[in-house]
């Protein structure tokens, strides 16, 4: 159990649930975002145009196939993204080869045959499919990127190759924030309910197929509401083994312009090095107007000097050039870079040896990625670095009756210095947050107050570390060409730890003068007071104030089931369960100034679940995605009772003795979703999707008690039976092909937010209550467009061109 006065979890246990899943997973098996496509198409008699039944249709380099109906008509469902080859086999004809058969998830691809009479026997006939510039059965914008895409962009990572899209910035999509996205892993849910944002790092080089999507989202999607991220990646081949590497380097070097920040002519060093000016003070007029407005104020050392010696303690004693030794101590850290950057992203796979063939098969595919980025600043660490390991392994259990299951596993680490002192998620990644800094990175040094403490000392912001965790699986059965479904389990970990560094070395580690000892200031955490000697700069007390020992792990099951009824409707079905256990445990301490710092801590259990049905009727003229999704959320717990000024808020009461819990709302929504496709002629289509979607809100909003350290006082409280926050979204857009190599697409849309969270705040009129709460009274409005020009085709150019115009109105 987490204590909630505590400040630190007992971690011993963490993983016991997740070996339990992982154990679950074996016996279980795993579930379903639609991670794969479909083929369909017509065969027919080429030179009588007579269409054929019972042509065998195979798939190559799954081992799957059809044969066609009375009308030459073929469908193959359950077709994972990639590139195939169709081999077309009838007696009397000659064998037919479509080669280059590209599949997309959750796409159809059709592929119309012609069979030539077989003349010679032993002929066969190939021919390489290409695919259409315009997708007739997409209804929204969306973008999939295949392997030959991504490893020509000028990106290092996923997040950069999402961050190109049209209408994202970052992980922003269409200027909502990254806890609105939805990011897949192999139809396996990859975020950290800690804050609800996405986990992006995979290994580059392990991508099969990447798919964005920015709006009209179907049924089967649910906790999203500006964007999707469907990442698939590549399986261990059958009989070859193969493999890739990624390498860049940075070689050293400073990130920044103008002299090091402890260069003698630096703003924060020439005024007490100058000689015209730091014996004796910057007002001396040595210095013109100009130059003495360019740096800080200082008094000379003759002053600070004097000043050490009329405080009756001999051992502070200091002559003036004793004192500027000191101060050179003090502002000792060095700020050259002498270690590189670089990013590492490596993949092998192939079949399992030895065992391999008498387990269905078995393959795996392992990759592995490392980057390192040098801070701009040394901080409490000097870099951050990132690295994550991913095994998949894939087997055939009985190719016969299409039975696949799929096991995964993924390591994660990120270390680097916190970049706030709340206790709050958050880690320094980037030259800008730690010069200039944003909402996401606490300032950096762009603020300021005790700028020269962020510069010159090491432990401003506390080191800190997050480990991700990731086991799951996916059992999957084809009935029949038709019919298959899928069943996936997976466990996803975050796991926090955010402390002060090393202690502070108090003693006598340098003299000055004849008297004076100093410490290992500024180096060192240390919690008391301590003042730079003539700057003042501090050296204690705000220092590595974040505290967090947070664990938060998440359980996805989810099974649903797919049918092509007839040549124009697809049919699909599913359940989906969601158990999080959350462990969150943070505060901001200070314990030399106590007051106004707040702890954070909850051990909850939230349940979420969903039903839904959706369909795809494809027409000539028109294909429509129709779907109706629900979903139920409980926190789980027992909340207070209480009025808006309740006096158990104030300062000196325990609310768990004053207040009494009743259980929180069982919350349902429904939510319709429609998307509708109208090829215009073979290049061109006009598309329209509209949609209700919901997500959680951040656990902040439902189960945070903030206190006061120093006196229990309550200064925020969640409410855990909030409304679920809402976007409805529209959705017009246009596409066209040019010379058959361009995509030139247009698109506008609306999205209506509503029950967004807002801090309401509450105060007594004697002042002894006061504190904040969330109500769903937020509302933001979001329209735009979108053009996009993009060169699918060509041996030696291909790439794309984006436009955003985005207005977004919120109170």
């Amino acid at each position: 159990m987490l204590n909630t006065k505590s400040l630190c979890c007992i971690r011993g246990t963490r993983y016991s649930s997740v070996i339990f899943a992982f154990l679950l997973i074996i016996v279980l098996s795993e579930s379903v975002f639609a991670q794969s496509g479909r083929v369909e198409g017509t065969v027919i008699d080429a030179e009588t145009e007579e269409q054929l039944f019972g042509v065998n249709i195979y798939i190559e380099e799954l081992g799957t196939g059809t044969t066609t109906n009375s009308e030459g008509y073929y469908s193959i469902v359950n077709v994972p993204p990639g590139e195939y080859s169709l081999r077309v086999t009838y007696v009397g004809y000659a064998q037919t080869r479509a080669q280059g058969v590209e599949v997309n998830i959750d796409q159809t691809t059709t592929i119309d045959i012609e069979m030539q009479p077989e003349a010679i026997a032993g002929e066969e006939v190939v021919f390489v499919a290409e695919r259409p510039v315009v997708e007739r059965d997409v209804s929204a914008s969306t973008r999939n990127i295949g392997r030959q895409d991504f490893e020509n962009l000028p990106a290092a990572d996923l997040g950069s190759v999402v961050g190109l899209q049209a209408g994202i910035q970052g992980l922003q999509v269409r200027g909502s924030d990254p806890d609105q996205l939805s990011f897949q892993l192999d139809g396996l849910a990859l975020r950290d309910e800690r804050d609800n944002t996405p986990f992006t790092g995979v290994s580059y080089t392990a991508i099969q197929e990447i798919q964005v999507q920015t709006g009209g989202f179907n049924a089967e999607y649910g906790d999203l509401r500006s964007g999707l991220i469907n990442i698939v990646t590549r399986e261990g081949h059958r009989e070859r083994y193969q493999g890739d590497v990624v390498f860049r380097y940075r070689p050293p070097g400073n990130k920044h312009f103008g002299p090091s920040h402890n260069n003698p002519d630096s703003y924060f060093i020439r005024p007490f090095l100058d000689d015209e000016v730091a014996w004796t003070g910057t007002d001396n007029g040595n210095w013109d107007r100009y130059t003495q407005d360019k740096y800080p104020g200082f008094v000379g050392w003759n002053t600070i000097a004097e000043n050490t010696m009329q405080d009756g303690d001999p051992s502070t004693d200091l002559t003036p050039r004793a004192a500027q030794q000191l101060f050179l101590w003090q502002h000792r850290k060095e700020f050259d870079i002498t270690e590189p950057d670089y990013d590492l992203d490596m993949s092998f796979g192939g079949p399992v040896p030895g065992i391999g063939q008498y387990l269905g098969d078995l393959r795996f595919f392992a990759s592995y990625r490392r980057s390192q980025n040098m801070y701009t600043v040394p901080l409490s660490r000097d870099r951050y670095t990132d690295y994550t390991g991913h095994l998949k392994l894939t087997s055939d259990i009985t190719e016969g009756a299409g039975m696949k299951l799929t096991l995964e596993g993924l390591f994660g680490r990120q270390t680097g210095t916190n970049s706030n002192n709340s206790g709050l998620p958050g880690i320094f990644t980037t030259t800008s947050g730690i010069l200039g800094g944003d909402g996401t990175q606490g300032g950096g040094m762009s603020r300021v107050s005790y700028i020269e403490s962020r510069k010159y000392s090491t432990d401003y912001w506390a080191p800190t570390q997050v480990d991700r965790f990731m086991v799951g699986g996916k059992f999957t059965h084809t009935l029949s060409s038709d019919t298959y479904y899928e069943a996936r389990l997976n466990h996803f970990v975050s796991d926090y730890d955010t402390n002060p560094g090393r202690a502070r070395d108090t003693g006598c580690v340098q003299e000055f003068g004849n008297n004076y000892c100093a410490d290992e200031a500024p180096f060192g955490f240390y919690p008391g007071p301590s003042d730079g000697i003539g700057s003042g700069m501090r050296m204690g007390v705000g220092m590595s104030n974040s505290r967090d020992s947070s664990y938060v792990g998440t359980t996805n099951f989810e099974f649903d089931i797919t049918s092509q009824l007839n040549r124009y409707m697809q049919v699909k079905t599913g359940v989906h369960f969601v158990h999080t256990n959350s462990q969150v445990n943070y505060a901001a301490v200070d314990e030399f100034l106590p007051s106004g710092r707040t702890r954070s801590a909850w051990n909850k259990q939230p349940l979420r679940g969903a039903l839904y049905g959706q369909t795809k009727l494809e027409f000539e003229g028109m294909v429509a995605n129709l779907g109706l999704r629900m979903d139920y959320s409980h926190a789980n717990t027992d909340w207070y009772e209480y009025d808006d000024f309740e006096e158990a808020f104030a300062a000196g009461y325990d609310l768990d003795e004053e207040l009494e819990k009743v259980p929180t709302e069982h919350q349902v929504n429904l939510s319709p979703r429609l998307g509708v496709s109208f090829p215009i002629t073979v290049d061109s289509k006009l598309y329209f999707n509209y949609g209700h979607f919901r997500s959680m809100p951040t656990p902040e909003n439902l189960y945070m008690v903030r206190e006061q350290i120093i006196d229990d006082q309550v200064t925020r409280i969640a409410n855990p039976n909030i409304a679920l926050p809402k976007t409805v979204s529209y959705e017009l857009g246009y596409e066209h092909s040019l010379w058959d190599a361009y995509l030139v697409r247009v698109a506008g849309y609306y999205k209506d937010v509503s029950n967004q969270p807002a801090l309401v705040s509450y105060q007594s009129m004697d002042g002894r209550v006061e504190y904040s709460v969330s109500h769903p009274w937020n509302f933001e409005d979001t329209r735009g467009a979108e053009i996009t020009l993009e060169k699918r085709r060509g041996d030696f150019i291909r790439g794309f061109i984006n436009y955003t115009y985005m207005i977004d109105s919120w109170g």
